[in-house]
C-alpha cells in the first residue's frame, strides 16, 4: 500500500526530456531538461528558467520546481504553448558571480561561469533543432537564478525578447547593458536572504540613464518572492507579450544619449572603416552628438578603430589625456572584404583597452554574439558590404554604451 501510494505521488516528468548540454564540443556537460509545447507545427516561444541555489544538482529533475511545474500543468500548456528550458547548475557551482554587501552585487565576471557557458550553447542548441519564433525568446530565474538572469542578460542582451529576474541584483555597472530592454525585476521588501537594496541598486542605475524597467517591490514579502511572480502566470503572460525586433536596439540608445549629453552635447572625430558609415550618420544625426572634422579640444571623444602600430595608442593616450581629449576604441563587424588580419587586429584591440583602461565599443563582438539569433529571424548585420536596418541599431547602440563611459565617474 505504501508503495503504491509512493507511485501516485511521485512527480511525471515523462514530457520532459532530458538535455545534456556543454559549451562546447566534448566539454563537460550539465542536466537540464526541455518540455516541448503540445503542437510544434508552428513557432512558439522558448522560456529559460534559471533555478536557485537548493535546486542545483545532476539529476536535472531537482530544477523541475516552482515556474517550471506550472509550466508542466495542462492549464499552462494551454495558456502559454511554448518550450520551456531548466538548466540545471551543478553542486557547488553558480550561474554566476553572486558575492555582494548589503547594497549592491559585484559586477559579473569578462567570461560567464562554466554552467552558464552551458546554458548559452544550450539556448543555441535547441534553436537549431526545434521549432522556435526568435523573436520570442525569453529569460527569468529566481535568486542564483535571478543573478544569472541579469548576467545571461548582459552578456546576451540581443537574444531576449524580455526578462524576469526575481530576487537577485546586478552591479550599476552593467546598466547600459540593460536600457531600453524589458525587464520586469520582483523582489520582497523584507527579504533576508537577497536584500531588495540589490535591486533598487540595478534599476535606479538604469533609470538614471534613461531606461524603464518595470518593478514589483512586494511589501512585507520575503525571500519567495517567485511566488507572487508566478501566482496566476502574471510575469509569463506580461513577457509573452514581448517580441525582439532587431532594428529596435538602438531605442536604449537613443535613451542613454539623451541622459548623459541632453545638456552638454559632446563632439566626435571618428576615424573608422566605411562599413560603419551608416551608423556614424545616425549618431550625427542625434542632437546630442556632434560629428566634427577639427582639430580636437579639450571635451572632445576621438571615437578610433586603429590601423596602425597598436603599440601606439599608449602614447596617443597620453598626448589626449593632456588636452582634455577622451579616447575611445572601436571594432567593427566581420564582412566579406574585410582584411584577412581583422579578427587578430579585433582581439587586439580588445587587448589594449583593457590595458590601457580605455572605454570600448567592440562592435565585432556585439555582431559575433546576436547573429546567431538574428539569423533565425533572417536578419543580417552586413549585406553587400553595408551595414543594413538592424546592424546599424545595434552599432549606434554599441557606440552609445562606450561613449556614455567618457561621462561616468
Amino acid at each position: 500500500m505504501l508503495l503504491l501510494l509512493a507511485l501516485i505521488c511521485m512527480p511525471d516528468f515523462s514530457d520532459w526530456d532530458a538535455l545534456p548540454i556543454s559549451a562546447s564540443p566534448g566539454g563537460r556537460p550539465i542536466a537540464s531538461r526541455l518540455l516541448r509545447p503540445s503542437d510544434t507545427s508552428e513557432p512558439q516561444p522558448l522560456l529559460v528558467i534559471l533555478h536557485g541555489m537548493g535546486e542545483r544538482g545532476i539529476d536535472s529533475t531537482t530544477a523541475l520546481k516552482f515556474l517550471p511545474k506550472l509550466m508542466g500543468t495542462p492549464k499552462r500548456r494551454k495558456d502559454f504553448p511554448c518550450y520551456v528550458f531548466v538548466p540545471q547548475c551543478p553542486p557547488n557551482e553558480t550561474w554566476s558571480v553572486i558575492s555582494r554587501t548589503q547594497v549592491s552585487a559585484a559586477p559579473f565576471g569578462e567570461f560567464p561561469e562554466p554552467p552558464m557557458a552551458a546554458v548559452e550553447q544550450g539556448i543555441l542548441d535547441i534553436l537549431a533543432t526545434e521549432n522556435v519564433d526568435a523573436s520570442r525568446i525569453y529569460l527569468c530565474g529566481l535568486s542564483m537564478g535571478g543573478f544569472g538572469t541579469w548576467d545571461l542578460l548582459s552578456r546576451r542582451p540581443e537574444w531576449f525578447a524580455a526578462a524576469g529576474p526575481i530576487c537577485g541584483g546586478a552591479n550599476k555597472v552593467h546598466a547600459p547593458r540593460y536600457v531600453g530592454r524589458s525587464i520586469w525585476n520582483w523582489h520582497g521588501a523584507a527579504d533576508e536572504v537577497v536584500s531588495v537594496a540589490l535591486s533598487d541598486h540595478i534599476l535606479q542605475a538604469i533609470r538614471q540613464l534613461g531606461g524603464e524597467p518595470k518593478e514589483s517591490r512586494l511589501p512585507s514579502v520575503k525571500h519567495n518572492s517567485w511566488r507572487n511572480a508566478h501566482a496566476d502566470g502574471q510575469l509569463v503572460d506580461w513577457m509573452f507579450t514581448q517580441r525582439l525586433n532587431p532594428s529596435d536596439s538602438a531605442k536604449g540608445a537613443r535613451a542613454m544619449l539623451r541622459s548623459t549629453f541632453a545638456d552638454d552635447p559632446v563632439s566626435v572625430h571618428v576615424k573608422a572603416d566605411a562599413v560603419l558609415k551608416p551608423a556614424i550618420e545616425a549618431l550625427a544625426a542625434l542632437p546630442e552628438i556632434t560629428v566634427v572634422d577639427r582639430e580636437p579640444v579639450a571635451g572632445d571623444v576621438i571615437l578610433i578603430s586603429p590601423r596602425g602600430d597598436l603599440s601606439e595608442i599608449a602614447k596617443l593616450r597620453q598626448v589626449l589625456a593632456k588636452q582634455k581629449v577622451h579616447l575611445v576604441l572601436l571594432t567593427e563587424p566581420h564582412h566579406a572584404d574585410e582584411p584577412p588580419n581583422a579578427e587578430r587586429r579585433s582581439w587586439a584591440i580588445r587587448h589594449h583597452a583593457r590595458m590601457q583602461v580605455l572605454p570600448l565599443a567592440d562592435v565585432r563582438s556585439a555582431c559575433a554574439s546576436a547573429l546567431p539569433v538574428w539569423s533565425h529571424l533572417g536578419v543580417d548585420i552586413v549585406d553587400g558590404g553595408v551595414l543594413t536596418e538592424s546592424g546599424t541599431a545595434l552599432v549606434v547602440r554599441t557606440i552609445a554604451e562606450a561613449l556614455i563611459k567618457v561621462r561616468q565617474p
